[in-house]
């Protein structure tokens, strides 16, 4: 008989480690690897980063983007929640021969000012928290750890790109295993909930989750009640029109001042 195990892993679902580790295998699978180089070619150009530029990596997961940005000669801080991501992270830094911080943190308790060129938050790693207000409360304490000049990239699944793409359900196997996703709108459009499930020879793994939805325009809102201006929204990494074609919702935002 197989094993089953079924959550609903609550407000602060993102900080259940067990989950992050069961799931990594199919969130971090070699596809999402090989996706880094080109996406960080795309952030490089929309933060205008250089060689030397500091960037902080906020919720960087296993550090996809952390270390390619390193390789490209950024200073490069990676914070996150989950330390076995972090101790993953560093791994593929030494294996890669760069250097990268990473920090146990949750981000909200972020207290740095004035210190990076450019901050990303990709992934669609915006949104887990509970209360909006804390989803304000981010965004500010981005925008205070920037220098001057400095931006702020965040990139996630708008409502647009869901509406136009939206199943309420697929599945896929790997490795004789059977992944299967369910999702349901919440909210008026303000929530996507997601049951995930993993078939495995002897046990099921059942977990359900939700986090919270933005348009173009709500984020753009965002980011200008947090400080940022010249904020603009893109369809994808490499600065494409966020139109009916949009792969995903890229918001850039520019923190007052002059830089360095």
């Amino acid at each position: 008989m197989r094993n089953r195990e079924a959550r609903n892993l609550g407000p602060e679902w993102y900080d259940d480690e067990k989950f992050w580790s069961l799931y990594a295998p199919y969130i971090f699978g070699p596809d999402r690897w090989a996706a880094a180089p080109g996406e960080v070619d795309g952030m490089v150009s929309l933060l205008s980063l250089s060689e030397g530029s500091r960037v902080l990596d906020a919720c960087c997961g296993v550090g996809r983007h952390s270390v390619e940005l390193a390789r490209r000669g950024c200073r490069v801080t990676g914070v996150d929640l989950n330390r076995d991501y972090l101790e993953a992270a560093a791994g593929t830094a030494e294996a890669e021969g760069v250097s990268v911080e990473f920090i146990p943190m949750n981000i909200l308790d972020l207290t740095v000012e004035d210190s990076f060129d450019a901050a990303i938050n990709v992934y669609t790693s915006f949104g887990y928290f509970a209360s909006p207000a804390d989803d304000r409360a981010l965004l500010r304490k981005l925008h205070a750890s920037l220098r001057p000049g400095g931006r702020l990239l965040v990139e996630t699944m708008g409502k647009e790109n869901l509406a136009r793409d939206f199943v309420e359900s697929e599945w896929y196997e790997k490795d004789d295993v059977f992944i299967l996703a369910e999702y349901e709108i919440l909210e008026d459009f303000g929530r996507l909930r997601n049951r995930w499930i993993i078939v495995e020879k002897e046990r099921t793994h059942d977990y359900t989750f939700s986090h919270r939805l933005y348009s173009a325009g709500e984020l753009k809102t965002l980011f200008t009640d947090a400080g940022f201006t010249e904020v603009r929204a893109y369809g994808s990494f490499d600065g494409a029109p966020y139109d009916h074609r949009a792969r995903v919702l890229v918001v850039v935002g520019t923190k007052p001042g002059l830089a360095g």
